[in-house]
């Protein structure tokens, strides 16, 4: 009888060593390793030349990696990350107007943490929202109550103030435009727009 139990918990035990066996290459080989070399050669951008000892530019089988923030700067365009959508955001120069279904013709003037938001709204009842984050945390998040609902497009002003010590001391601060949805009053229409970028290079 002892010898017929060793004789199973020998039998479950190599059973068990061996998936566990089978399972270790498998676990090996969903891990990808990238082996990038410090670049030998500058990056120029409009005349500018990128160089950063901290933040240097890469190169991995012959294409150039550079930090993202570094070249927006260079370009004078605005990087930020989502942190609701798990994205980053590039808007480019002046960006233009920015727009989506409920919102359109979208700009942004000031600094320092007072802003002017201007633009239009097509908002179910009327009542769109709006948030700002540092892409770690809301600082705020406000109703606006618009003339119209939709269909009709209607004209909207924010007067956006950050306190100072609120402010990121590197990284970028995004307005979130945004309406609730009167099925489940999930955030619907979420339109990101940098506001201003602190610190860096």
């Amino acid at each position: 009888m002892k010898s017929l139990r060793g004789f199973r918990g020998f039998i479950v035990g190599l059973l068990s060593g061996s998936m566990l066996m089978l399972a270790v290459p498998t676990m090996a080989a969903t891990v990808k390793q990238f082996v990038l070399n410090e670049a030998a050669y500058p990056i120029e951008v409009n005349g500018s030349t990128y160089e950063s000892e901290q933040l240097p530019v890469m190169n991995y089988k012959g294409s150039t990696y550079v930090p993202l923030r570094a070249v927006g700067d260079l370009l004078g365009a605005t990087v930020g990350w989502d942190s609701a959508q798990k994205k980053v955001i590039i808007t480019y120069g002046s960006g233009g107007p920015v727009q989506n279904n409920a919102f359109r013709n979208v700009h942004v003037t000031g600094s320092g943490g007072k802003y002017t938001v201007t633009g239009e709204g097509r908002i179910f009842e009327a009542m769109m929202s709006y948030a700002v984050e540092d892409g770690h945390n809301y600082l705020l998040e406000k109703n606006y109550m618009l003339s119209e609902g939709a269909p009709a497009w209607s004209a909207f002003k924010l007067s956006i103030s950050i306190p100072a010590n609120k402010l990121p001391a590197n990284g970028t601060l995004m307005l979130q435009l945004f309406e609730y949805s009167a099925k489940d009053g999930s955030k619907i229409n979420i339109l990101n727009i940098p506001l201003e970028t602190f610190g860096g290079e």
